[in-house]
């Protein structure tokens, strides 16, 4: 690839993330459901027709169905928050691990289902408890719901107590992995599947899949992102109880990427430490060589984030996510709303613009609970002189002098303050869950097609 394609800004570039919108759009997310309803049902379907499961007893049956489905199930499971670009643009992160989440509880009950298939239909199955005389299937069976059953436990438990994350993280993910593992040695050992040769290829594929992804996911792209490392330039204290850090590319000309995406950090001395945190690109696109990001002060990896000192490496995962103008060449203008931190995004898509000479009209609102904790205001105010943009502050706790919109962002406050035919502009949605929700319902009440409406929620990931 010639280095200009590497560029933002460049004629290259700009090709490449108008075509990445159209992939990341409507067909695409329809083309990621059918490819794992395919991954779903494929394997039953093949076992139905091999093994015939529609003619054989009840207990049989289900037996086999449930489980397959519930193998099948896991894989999607895992690959779902696998990092993939393309995926995450195409669904937004928060989607992608809300569909995680409940696809995992299925294969629970799937697997539920199997076992009882299992112990019930047939009482003589009740040996495989006995794991110093029972086959290797077995012991391979019992450890993949034992783990299972510890991964929902931890879930709960995570739930009600609030563990520290990254420990969370880390003893789940690995669950997860004698979970998929064991399921995987536990079908193949009992060869009744793996005969057929199409199912034998399927298994041997899906757990291939698994093991690729894996490799990705822990080798291929921290090793990548020690190649593009960063180190800090600046650390410096916001308005609005923040923190915004400011890293230099190393060595390279910078990681591309369009505005409104979001990348992992990693501080330390490798890219292999397992401590990482999503943030939004706060700085423009035109110059990936100099990242940006502004933090909300909570926790300990903020106090981390406030003792590092210029000339520290720092490591990136990503970028990622759909959330962006690309594509978008012919749009009449943009209305960016956003609620604290949540302006980290738009203020890079304000950025760029400016960068590149983007003189369409855009409307910037702004909340916050009080006037001090509006954030990046002094960058807004910078921005702004070369750009058409009009910015409204909302403050739910208003002064003695503040003279501005009170409340929320709500459909009162949008009335007032959106431009004329604002139903043709788009719209770009960043902050905590309950305000991009309601704000999408009352700007769909208004009349704005919700295909002009795209959000970025911030939570836990």
């Amino acid at each position: 690839m010639r280095k200009e394609s590497l560029v933002p800004g460049s004629r290259a570039a700009m090709v490449r993330h108008r075509v990445s919108a159209r992939l990341h759009g409507p067909l695409s997310r329809f083309a990621w459901f059918v490819l794992y309803l395919d991954v779903l049902v494929i394997p039953l379907l093949l076992a139905w027709g091999a093994i015939g499961v529609a003619e054989s007893d009840t207990g049989g049956a289900i037996e086999l169905s449930a489980g397959l489905v519930a193998f099948s199930a896991l894989v999607v499971a895992v690959v779902l928050p696998a990092r993939l670009p393309w995926l995450i643009s195409s669904f937004g992160i928060e989607t992608i691990l809300a569909v995680h989440r409940l696809i995992a509880k299925i294969a629970v009950v799937l697997v539920v289902v199997h076992l009882v298939a299992v112990l019930v239909f047939d009482p003589r199955h009740l040996s495989i408890l006995a794991l110093w005389h029972t086959t290797w299937a077995a012991r391979a069976a019992v450890t993949s719901t034992v783990a299972l059953v510890l991964i929902v436990v931890l879930a709960l438990r995570r739930v009600r107590r609030q563990p520290r994350y990254e420990g969370w993280r880390l003893l789940h993910n690995g669950l997860v992995a004698v979970v998929l593992v064991t399921a995987w040695l536990h079908v193949w050992w009992l060869r009744h599947l793996v005969s057929h040769a199409l199912l034998a290829a399927w298994f041997i594929l899906s757990g291939l899949l698994v093991a690729g992804l894996a490799v990705r996911r822990w080798i291929v792209l921290p090793m990548r992102a020690r190649r593009y490392a960063y180190v800090v330039a600046s650390v410096r204290a916001v308005p609005g109880d923040g923190v915004t850090l400011v890293i230099q590319a190393d060595g390279h000309p910078g990681l591309p990427f369009v505005a409104g995406q979001f990348v992992w950090l990693k501080i330390g001395s490798t890219p292999f430490v397992f401590e990482e945190h999503p943030f939004s690109i706060a700085s423009t696109a035109e110059h990936p060589d100099r990242m940006e990001f502004t933090i909300k002060a909570l926790g300990d990896f903020t106090e981390l984030l406030v003792g590092l000192r210029p000339g520290r490496r720092v490591f990136l995962d990503g970028p990622y996510g759909g959330f962006t103008m690309a594509g978008l060449d012919s749009a009449p203008g943009f209305v960016l709303i956003a609620a604290g931190v949540g302006v980290t995004p738009l203020l890079s898509m304000l950025r760029t613009m400016a960068d590149r000479g983007d003189q369409r009209p855009v409307r910037l609102i702004l909340a916050a609970r009080r006037e001090s904790e509006l954030m990046l205001l002094p960058e807004v105010e910078e921005v702004r002189a070369r750009l058409h943009l009009k910015v409204v502050k909302v403050v739910s706790e208003p002064g003695p002098e503040w003279t501005g919109e009170t409340g929320r962002i709500d459909h009162d406050v949008l009335s007032r303050n959106l431009p004329r035919r604002y139903h043709r502009l788009h719209y770009y949605l960043c902050g905590p869950q309950p305000m991009v929700t309601s704000v999408s319902h009352d700007l769909a009440a208004l009349g704005v097609p919700l295909r002009r409406i795209h959000t970025e929620r911030f939570g836990s990931v």
